[in-house]
């Protein structure tokens, strides 16, 4: 409702309307109740629009309610109590509309005790009865107020309009001048000059018109924002822009640009001219020219350091082209003359060019192009590997070759060395073109006696050369090297064998390693620290020591037993560590046993035995000598013990110094009522039988018996013998045994 003069027809009207509203009134007559009424303006385009009134008072209980002003003028909530309440707090909220509070007004204003506009709240302090109300009034409009500014830019991508004055009217009035800036993306907006043309009220429709120059057309027309563009014509005489204003700022934008000429011209493309070049930017390079409407011209392609010919193009504004290679980037481009360059965009390698006309390839213009290639950082790390410690200090150095081309290496030249530590430690070679292969060697010199560390790498493993392609970012290529120590096995000649054995080792139960007696293997480059030499059980060879050199670099004691030692090898300048092995060949021994099967003990009446032991002591298989000796064996007188053994005899090697088998043979010379039934050894290395599938206690070869002698059946009197190879270590004491059986 409009109005607010006091009155009781004023106030009844009110009552009425609000109650239908269904807002609860308290009547004026309530005792010590807090009075106030709150009112809102339709004006600013809020007539219509609901609002939401909270009131939260510093006694009792909050209350709400709406108000819809149906006028340009106020429409009030009508009295409001609330009993207890001597203040409060009344808050607005939009309902279906939105907008800020322009004003709060308190009646009186000496109740007002705070206002928060943003937040669209008051504090007030209430009356005591209807007739003393306290009246809030809002006043709201759209966001941003209800009037608005107006601003002009000019834009131009022609060099000879940037800067110069425009001239425009405004709805039809004066002209005012603003000059024109430069239209290129990279020029930020907020460094442009504009002109305001003024305030007016928002939604109000304001014509702009340019006054365009001789030799000038306008390019486009717009707005910021673009909804506030209602009409516009880029017609030279008849230009305009309609512009609806809204709240904060508009802007109108106009683009002149030069009328273009008409005929044709000429351009001349280079490509990284003298003063402009990067050795690493080879090849040719492919361009394109479109007119100013987009039209395709003609393409080039154009050898990096020359130029085309004088190439004919439509005279105006043209476009060249440049396309990308990968590894490389744009960096320039200019002209000859200067100004003839409109615009250029790095990125997309565009330039626009203002072609002159001209029938003569003397007025030509020349664009140059240049490019560079995109380089990454080479960095070169030494990292140490376990057991290096000894390496800390010592400066590395290295060697940095281009092999893009393998058929032509090229050395560069960077940052080359990186001292030790012990964490991973890192230098930047340089920066190299993208896509270059580049081979990092480690480089050694000639020993420094004078420092402890070993400038020539021999006692220095690395894990490179290194072959690495030059990628986005940093390109890390990391050489480890580990310190290294000497290990050599060396094997004493074994005794009483003419042609020496090979004997097999391992170190840290690695490969196998052969070391014939009487030599050492070559030295072993090993990490520094403790390692295990293991020999390889040998068959016919026993261990007998282990010794190490220097004896210091023993670790325990030597384990015969498994054949095995530990030492410590320290760094290789300290010298190497020696590991000796003492082998000798096997011995082996034998006894003579005789058996009387009970039924025969009391025929035989306890008479001797008489036999011949030999063991081979020279010779060969073919041709042997033996040593021969006697043995007398009387058989048993005790019937509970039929088997009577003769004591060892003495050892003999299980080799003859020629390597082959020891042999060994024991004849009985067989007295009359009684035969040998059966001969065994054991252990043995194996009957001597010599020949081809010759059958298990076949007749002996004649080599293979002493002094010729054949053995003969066991029933036929004579002699009985069996002949074997000695077995040595720990099945060296063989048992020979005869059966005899009398007859």
């Amino acid at each position: 409702m409009k109005g607010i003069r006091k009155g009781g027809f004023r106030r009844l009207a009110v009552v009425v309307a609000v109650a239908a509203a269904g807002i609860l009134v308290v009547g004026a007559q309530a005792a010590s109740a807090g009075t106030f009424e709150v009112c809102k303006s339709g004006a600013n385009g809020m007539a219509g629009k609901t609002f939401h009134f909270n009131v939260t008072p510093n006694a009792g209980s909050s209350v709400g309610f709406n108000i819809t002003p149906a006028g340009s003028g106020f429409t009030c909530s009508g009295p409001q109590n609330i009993v207890g309440a001597t203040s409060g707090t009344i808050v607005e909220s939009d309902v279906n509309t939105t907008s800020e509070v322009a004003s709060i007004t308190v009646i009186p204003s000496s109740r007002k005790v705070s206002d928060n506009i943003g937040a669209k709240s008051v504090t007030v302090n209430f009356g005591t009865t209807t007739s003393n109300e306290t009246q809030i009034r809002y006043v709201n409009q759209p966001p941003g107020g209800t009037s608005g500014t107006l601003k002009l830019c000019k834009l131009s991508s022609t060099p000879a309009f940037i800067g110069r004055s425009f001239s425009f009217t405004v709805n039809g009035g004066p002209a005012v001048s603003t000059t024109a800036n430069d239209a290129d993306p990279s020029n930020d907006p907020a460094n442009w000059s504009c002109r305001i043309l003024g305030t007016f009220q928002v939604g109000s429709h304001v014509i702009v018109h340019e006054l365009v120059p001789a030799g000038a057309e306008i390019d486009f027309i717009d707005t910021d924002p673009g909804s506030a563009l209602f009409d516009f014509s880029t017609d030279t005489a008849t230009n305009f822009a309609n512009v609806i204003v809204g709240t904060g700022t508009t802007i109108v934008l106009f683009d002149d640009e030069a009328i273009p000429p008409s005929g044709t011209g000429f351009i001349e493309i280079c490509k990284n001219p003298p003063g402009h070049q990067d050795p690493a930017v080879t090849g040719f390079w492919h361009f394109t020219i479109t007119d100013s409407d987009g039209n395709f011209v003609t393409s080039r392609d154009v050898l990096t350091n020359q130029c085309t010919n004088a190439i004919l193009v439509p005279a105006g504004i043209v476009t060249v082209t440049e396309t990308s290679r990968t590894g490389y980037q744009l960096v320039d481009v200019f002209t000859d003359p200067p100004d003839a360059l409109v615009n250029s965009n790095l990125l997309n390698g565009t330039a626009d060019v203002e072609v002159p006309t001209s029938s003569d390839e003397a007025d030509e213009v020349q664009v140059s192009f240049v490019n560079t290639a995109i380089r990454s950082q080479l960095k070169i790390c030494k990292a140490l590997g376990p057991g290096s410690a000894d390496l800390i200090g010592q400066k590395f150095y290295f060697r940095v070759t281009d092999i893009t081309d393998p058929g032509n290496p090229t050395p560069l030249a960077g940052n080359n060395s990186v001292t030790a530590a012990a964490t991973t430690q890192c230098v930047s070679f340089g920066f190299l073109p993208q896509g270059t292969v580049v081979q990092v060697e480690e480089v050694f010199g000639a020993d420094n006696p004078m420092t402890p560390f070993d400038e020539s790498g021999e006692f220095i493993d690395q894990t490179g050369p290194v072959t690495a392609t030059i990628g986005s970012g940093i390109t890390n290529v990391t050489i480890t090297n580990t310190a290294r120590g000497v290990l050599e096995i060396c094997k004493d000649p074994v005794v009483g064998i003419t042609n020496q054995p090979t004997f097999q080792f391992r170190v840290d139960g690695g490969g196998i390693i052969n070391v014939p007696g009487g030599q050492c293997s070559q030295p072993r480059r090993v990490s520094v620290g403790n390692h295990t030499v293991t020999e390889v059980a040998a068959q016919d060879y026993e261990l007998t020591a282990i010794t190490v050199d220097p004896a210091g670099r023993l670790v325990g004691a030597p384990d015969l037993a498994n054949r095995t030692v530990t030492v410590s090898v320290p760094y290789g300048p300290a010298g190497e560590t020696v590991v000796t092995f003492t082998n000798r060949i096997k011995q082996g021994r034998f006894k003579v046993c005789k058996t009387i099967p009970l039924g025969s003990f009391d025929s035989l009446n306890g008479d001797p035995f008489n036999f011949i032991l030999y063991i081979q002591n020279g010779g060969t298989h073919a041709a042997p000598t033996f040593a021969a000796t006697p043995l007398v064996l009387n058989a048993s007188t005790d019937k509970n013990n039929l088997t009577t053994c003769s004591s060892f005899t003495a050892y003999a090697n299980i080799l003859q110094p020629n390597g082959e088998r020891t042999i060994a043979a024991v004849q009985e010379q067989l007295g009359a009522g009684f035969v040998v039934d059966s001969i065994t050894v054991s252990p043995s290395n194996g009957l001597c039988v010599f020949g081809t599938g010759l059958p298990t206690g076949a007749p002996n070869s004649p080599a293979c018996v002493p002094g010729g002698v054949d053995k003969t059946g066991a029933t036929t009197p004579g002699f009985a013998e069996i002949d074997w190879f000695l077995s040595g270590g720990t099945l060296g004491n063989a048992q020979v045994t005869f059966t005899n059986r009398a007859t």
